[in-house]
């Protein structure tokens, strides 16, 4: 593996990172422009082998919006998984050759691929420090960006974070109930019966991903979602601070929950 490939990636404008996962060694995460939290790590890596895990087979390479970023994820072989983290100014045909250079250095040497990357990754240049981490995520947009509403989350934004909180209330309440308490707990909007609950508990639906979302849609996500913690809660005390505060990023958090009460009201 060539040290100067992996420059190449990250000396492109618009590149804020990437790591390289294989779900045996610990992740090793380089860029420019990482500002992170132990508890986004976590939750982005977790998001991130879901997907790869329920992925058909033949999606070798997808993209998410992650807070204010895009977030490429591509398949390669002996269940690696290269992650890149780019914003939307991108020169996408000098991307692309970058990538792919990167992709085959990568195959030369599958199975001490993490490794290696680790060790040449430590050694570029960058315009801030390297971070080791565990996992991966997004740098955090600004509070008051997201308080005033400037970032515009899209469908797959909010589809990623019910499928992370769904996932924590099954440790409590069981796969069957979260999956009934959902469907329960759903408000009488047209809108809303596209979210499709599947028999793993994990959301699916039938548009674009990308599709902006308007406060009014907004706001419904968080009434079905305050439903279903409360209906949570009338069987485990405790399970809407032990669900949402504990499973959901900062980022999801304000997708799908309704902001406390201000201590000056």
């Amino acid at each position: 593996m060539k040290r100067q490939v992996i420059q190449n990636v990250l000396n492109l404008p618009g590149i804020s990172g990437m790591a390289l996962i294989d779900g045996r060694n610990r992740p090793f995460f380089v860029g420019p422009d990482i500002s992170l939290n132990s508890h986004q790590q976590e939750a982005l890596a977790q998001g991130i082998q879901q997907v790869v895990e329920t992925t058909p087979a033949h999606f070798d390479t997808f993209t998410f919006r992650f807070t204010n970023q895009l977030t490429h994820i591509y398949k390669l072989e002996q269940g690696l998984i290269l992650l890149v983290l780019t914003n939307d100014q991108m020169p996408l045909t000098d991307y692309r050759t970058a990538i792919g250079q990167l992709k085959a250095t990568l195959m030369e040497a599958p199975h001490n691929a993490v490794s290696t990357f680790r060790l040449l990754a430590g050694c570029v240049t960058l315009g801030s420090n390297a971070t080791d981490l565990s996992t991966v995520t997004a740098s955090q947009p600004e509070p008051e960006a997201v308080k005033q509403g400037t970032l515009t989350p899209v469908l797959q934004d909010v589809v990623a974070a019910l499928n992370h909180l769904s996932d924590g209330a099954t440790q409590y309440l069981g796969k069957i109930i979260v999956i009934n308490t959902w469907k329960q707990s759903r408000p009488a909007h047209p809108w809303l019966e596209q979210f499709e609950v599947q028999k793993d508990g994990q959301f699916a639906t039938g548009t674009d991903g990308q599709t902006p979302l308007t406060a009014e849609q907004c706001q419904w996500i968080k009434a079905w979602v305050t439903a279903f913690l409360g209906r949570g809660s009338r069987t485990i005390r405790n399970f809407q601070t032990l669900v949402s505060e504990q499973t959901l990023t900062p980022q999801e958090q304000d997708l799908l929950l309704d902001a406390p009460p201000s201590q000056d009201s």
